[in-house]
């Protein structure tokens, strides 16, 4: 998961926030501490919610401002183009990164529902070749 040379990681990101749901199936520590290999030590919150049949279901939730190493990673991975859906506003995208491809170690945008959720907010382009 090395940055990868001849990219000028000089993104302006204003912040990233980060979410996933851990069922009951799941570890919940197991899941927090594949985050923070993949992103590092952020700060998380964790909410605990009931299942339909009663079962916990945590939502883990980060707020990351100052996030341009946060970034600079995402840009590294995705080999200076970050997969990323545009929001409305200006500078606002969306990822999603498969949960479980993380989990062995691979990043790889998600198109299904077991995910890591992505909100980056950033001023210029996410990602500029040098």
């Amino acid at each position: 998961m090395a940055l990868k040379p001849g990219f000028a990681y000089s993104v302006r990101c204003r912040y990233v926030e980060l979410s996933v749901v851990v069922h009951a199936t799941e570890s919940l520590d197991k899941v927090i501490d594949l985050l923070k290999k993949a992103f590092g030590d952020l700060p998380f919150v964790v909410e605990i919610y009931e299942g339909h049949h009663g079962n916990p279901i945590y939502l883990v939730t980060s707020f990351v401002e100052n996030c341009d190493t946060l970034l600079d990673k995402l840009c590294g991975w995705f080999n200076g183009s970050i997969p990323a859906t545009r929001g409305e506003d200006e500078g606002l995208y969306y990822l999603r990164l498969d949960k479980q491809a993380l989990a062995a170690g691979v990043v790889r945008q998600a198109f299904h529902d077991d995910v890591v959720r992505l909100k980056i907010r950033v001023k210029g382009e996410m990602c500029r070749s040098s």
